[in-house]
């Protein structure tokens, strides 16, 4: 069973500019998932929601909770990255399967896109 410690946020503010800066992205119809491998043993993440999606702080936290929530079941199909999930567009309850089915599109390729190409001479 995985969980999800402290260990596994990313808590400040360089930690998330530095994902930023790597510019690698991912984007759906809710979802844009930014991403940086890490190095270290576990993956970590940032969640970003603001007042513009939803401005009930009640239904912000529940897209926090959803997300962490499939972060956490999700973590072991990936390498270590650095990730951070910016919502776009509210959600409830309703689309949970359309969310979690949007996540597991967007982690899904992560890595292929950061691994070096092999050149065969």
């Amino acid at each position: 069973m995985q969980r999800f410690t402290k260990d596994h946020r990313l808590k400040k503010a360089d930690e998330f500019s530095s994902v930023f800066i790597f510019r690698k992205v991912k984007a759906a119809e809710s979802l844009k998932i930014h991403y940086k491998p890490n190095g270290l043993q576990q993956s970590r993440l940032g969640i970003v929601v603001s007042k513009k999606v939803h401005k009930r702080a009640n239904w912000r936290n529940y897209m926090k909770r959803v997300i962490r929530e499939l972060f956490r079941c999700n973590q072991a199909s990936w390498l270590h990255y650095d990730i951070i999930v910016r919502v776009h567009k509210a959600f409830n309850e309703d689309d949970f399967q359309k969310i979690k089915q949007e996540f597991q599109h967007l982690t899904k390729h992560m890595a292929s896109n950061i691994a070096p190409k092999i050149v065969s001479t």
